[in-house]
């Protein structure tokens, strides 16, 4: 887009939709294209989210949205325009504050601001019955975009991972809206390609209904697990003070990192269901990354079981105890120079003073008090 088109205000749309509670930006895009008749990505650019030229749209625009220019264009509130972005868990989920100071200098995202898949509830996005969900589906949550979503307290359910039907790898793991080139389709239905032998702009895409039920639905969560999700939405809602939400995020990423470090030693916390995900997930931590322990778990099922255990741990009832046998299950005899102490190094000033003071002289940056 030219600098005189950047600097115009973009031109209010003749029909608008208004967005639904919980609704993330992309999920808005494809409800509006799909009653608009055009492409996610001329609707971005029409509603001054995009450029001109670009062929997809990042999930960084859930950080870097320009709220006025958005909500002219769609006609609606400033407010509503915010609620679809990640403005106002800023204070509340630290990977976003991260990645928004790192980018004024190295452009660096925080390795758990986005969960490394598109996750849904095929029950949320059918929509509750009301007209205009019968006709555009249900929404698109903004917190299906975050590594600490993986199940749907409300249907009893885990998230969707991906499509039901197989597909070839494709990257893009960023994109909030993936191959958004066709217009006119449902927002649930699959936008990835048929197969991987065409690259135009007009392949055929899948078409499958992700508001459906499906044969890998079976599993269900734990109340305990369900249970975790809750508390994790919790954090992110004005119901909780937002420096307290920041420090439990840290501390539970934290603490999965220590269960990482000693697996399998928090296997008795996790639903047998899930162990096996975990382990999936502590074995592809040695792959040459200089930080392994603090990765994201990559899938639904293993964020569910590493981030329950993290919570039961966060809530045992002697924290350095705790703390101090996964230390030493995890590094026997060097507990001061573990791999997990460096990550708490990196958290520290986030973290909870009970935390910080569970870690004890295994942190190298916080000494007990003298005993007088």
């Amino acid at each position: 887009m030219s600098s005189r088109g950047r600097e115009s205000s973009p031109r209010p749309l003749a029909r608008s939709l208004e967005p639904l509670a919980a609704e993330s930006l992309g999920g808005y895009l494809l409800r509006l294209s799909c009653r608009l008749c055009v492409s996610p990505v001329e609707l971005a650019r029409l509603t001054g989210c995009a450029a001109d030229g670009k062929v997809v749209i990042r999930r960084t625009l859930l950080l870097t949205l320009d709220i006025q220019r958005f909500a002219q264009a769609t006609r609606i509130s400033a407010a509503e325009a915010t609620s679809l972005v990640f403005a106002s868990w800023a204070d509340r989920y630290p990977p976003i504050a991260r990645t928004l100071a790192a980018r004024e200098s190295s452009g660096t995202l925080d390795g758990w601001l986005f969960n490394t898949s598109r996750r849904y509830c095929p029950d949320c996005l059918a929509g509750d019955g009301s007209p205009v969900q019968q006709q555009y589906g249900g929404p698109w949550k903004k917190a299906w975009h975050l590594p600490v979503a993986f199940a749907c307290p409300q249907h009893q359910r885990f998230l969707r991972d991906g499509c039901p039907r197989a597909h070839p790898a494709y990257p893009g793991i960023w994109r909030l809206i993936a191959f958004p080139s066709a217009a006119s389709l449902h927002p649930a239905e699959c936008r990835l390609p048929v197969t991987g032998e065409s690259t135009g702009r007009h392949r055929p895409h899948c078409g499958a209904r992700l508001d459906q039920p499906g044969e890998q639905d079976t599993l269900r969560p734990s109340r305990e697990v369900l249970g975790t999700q809750e508390l994790l939405l919790t954090l992110l809602s004005p119901k909780r003070p937002a420096v307290e939400a920041a420090r439990a995020f840290t501390d539970l990423r934290v603490i999965a990192a220590l269960i990482c470090l000693s697996w399998p030693l928090a296997r008795d916390l996790i639903d047998p269901a899930l162990a096996g995900a975990v382990s999936r997930h502590v074995g592809l931590l040695a792959t040459g990354y200089s930080q392994p322990l603090d990765r994201q778990p990559g899938s639904v099922l293993a964020a569910a079981g590493l981030l329950s255990a993290a919570a039961r741990i966060m809530n045992s009832p002697d924290l350095p105890a705790t703390v101090a046998r996964h230390v030493q299950a995890g590094q026997p005899g060097r507990a001061g120079s573990s791999p997990w102490t460096r990550v708490l190094a990196r958290h520290r000033s986030a973290c909870s003073q009970a935390l910080r003071e569970a870690a004890g002289p295994g942190d190298p940056l916080h000494a007990r008090p003298k005993s007088r």
